[in-house]
């Protein structure tokens, strides 16, 4: 049995197509801004705490901005997508931020800003993920 030229092609493309269609990409990512800001429990003007990971970089890590004088320290609670339960903290004061280390196959699914309180609960605004409308 002979198989012609043009069925050969024929099967080399779909073979060479599935291989394509399998192959994961090189990184992947949340598919979306995810941030969360802690504002006062009194005046949602004035913020306390922002954490963030930002899609255009790929939500390769996180960022945690001190957005008040108070002398509080502010960390983000944070997930990974293969790490559950991390944290990152940012004692440098206003103004300042603080980023944790870099994963591009372990992006971030989770942000939630917070503020460290001496002698009372902590306090932490929303929770962000993907696809969850905010």
């Amino acid at each position: 049995m002979q198989i012609s030229r043009s069925a050969k092609k024929t099967a080399m493309a779909v073979v060479l197509l599935g291989a394509v269609a399998g192959a994961s990409p090189a990184y992947a990512d949340a598919g979306e801004d995810v941030t969360s800001r802690l504002n006062h429990h009194t005046n949602p003007d004035i913020h306390i705490s922002y954490a963030f990971s930002w899609q255009s970089s790929g939500n390769k890590n996180v960022g945690v901005r001190d957005e008040r004088a108070d002398g509080n320290p502010v960390y983000s609670e944070f997930d990974r997508k293969n790490t559950k339960g991390l944290r990152l903290w940012n004692t440098k004061g206003q103004g300042e931020t603080t980023y944790s280390d870099s994963s591009t196959t372990n992006y971030v699914v989770k942000v939630t800003a917070c503020v460290q309180y001496d002698g009372t609960p902590d306090k932490c605004g929303p929770d962000d993920r993907p696809g969850d409308g905010r």
